[in-house]
């Protein structure tokens, strides 16, 4: 049986080319925008989008799992050094639940590149450290995958009083709990129930 590389082909051949420089690159769907960034300098076009480089401010962490099988997967991405008079909870608030991805490029000398994706999810709540006046405040976002939301209580309902929150006035549900009561015959010629709506 073949092993699972996690680089598609188009990578390992600029890497096996050699003179290649290697970054990872984050893709960020913030409330106020889309953010593009990578670990490298200057701008990095990818796939027709350019990202902005930060150089050694921007940190990504070892992805995360725990050895029990049902856990989910997460990464943290960190941006250092920020003044602390730019840094605001309001930048990233809201962002838990917004869709994130973290990028392996690698590009050579003549400007080709080739991309993978190596951790496609969501955004948990942002995470702010102020560092005074010396400007060194950072704000790390953690990436988790997909299966972080199985493992979550929902908040969510299947009744006629959260339907109606969630959707107006709509009546979906209204049977629900008077059927849940209701005797059911199966197999016999009953008349269906007769629902009362209040």
């Amino acid at each position: 049986m073949a092993a699972v590389f996690p680089f598609s082909q188009s990578v390992l051949n600029i890497i096996a080319a050699g003179n290649f420089t290697p970054v990872f690159a984050c893709e960020l769907d913030f409330v106020g925008g889309m953010v593009r960034a990578h670990t490298g300098t200057g701008p990095l076009v990818i796939n027709g989008y350019t990202y902005d480089g930060v150089g050694w401010f921007g940190e990504v962490g070892s992805a995360n799992e725990s050895t029990d099988s049902g856990s989910s997967l997460s990464v943290d991405l960190t941006l250092n050094g920020l003044d602390s008079y730019v840094l605001s909870p309001t930048s990233v608030a809201g962002c838990r639940g917004r869709a994130a991805r973290l990028i392996f490029a690698v590009y050579d000398e003549a400007g080709n590149y080739a991309a993978d994706i190596l951790f496609s999810g969501r955004m948990d709540a942002a995470r702010l450290a102020y560092g005074g006046a010396n400007g060194d405040s950072s704000i790390t976002v953690t990436i988790i995958d997909r299966m972080a939301e199985w493992n979550r209580a929902g908040t969510e309902r299947w009744t006629d009083e959260n339907h109606r929150a969630r959707n107006g006035g709509d009546r979906f549900f209204y049977a629900v709990a008077q059927m849940a009561e209701w005797p059911i015959y199966w197999g016999a010629k009953k008349d269906a129930p007769s629902f009362t709506y209040e």
